[in-house]
């Protein structure tokens, strides 16, 4: 099973963004656990460079009952990191969360210090079995 998330735009030092990737269902079973999450930016998409200091991070995070129960996947757009057009960046594994039927599943886009321009279309994958 794969849950999605296309990120909207997110200007330097912007507000953080949370965007819907799914809520887990056990009714078509094919596991219940996270096995990799992967970020792709669409086709001419302008190429970010990570920096050390004034960047984002991207939060996959697991929710219950509308509470967060736990971020399980992040990257922070750190140096030596870059998002370029049709080339799969994976973001770490953290936690390995224990999905239960109606769990809420989102990305969260955070600016940190004065933060980095993030061009929208940014598409995320969350990889179940």
């Amino acid at each position: 099973m794969i849950y999605s998330a296309t990120l909207p735009a997110q200007a330097a030092g912007g507000a953080d963004t949370t965007t819907l990737a799914g809520i887990y269902s056990p009714a078509f079973y094919s596991g219940d656990t996270v096995t990799d999450v992967q970020l792709v930016a669409p086709p001419g998409y302008a190429t970010v460079t990570g920096a050390a200091t004034n960047n984002a991070t991207i939060s996959v995070r697991q929710l219950r009952n509308g509470v967060v129960v736990q971020t399980f996947a992040r990257l922070t757009l750190a140096q030596g990191i870059v998002l370029a057009a049709a080339m799969p960046v994976t973001i770490p594994l953290a936690a390995q969360p224990v999905l239960r039927a109606g769990d809420v599943l989102d990305v969260q886009l955070h600016q940190n210090g004065t933060g980095q321009a993030i061009g929208p279309g940014l598409f995320l994958s969350i990889f179940v079995s």
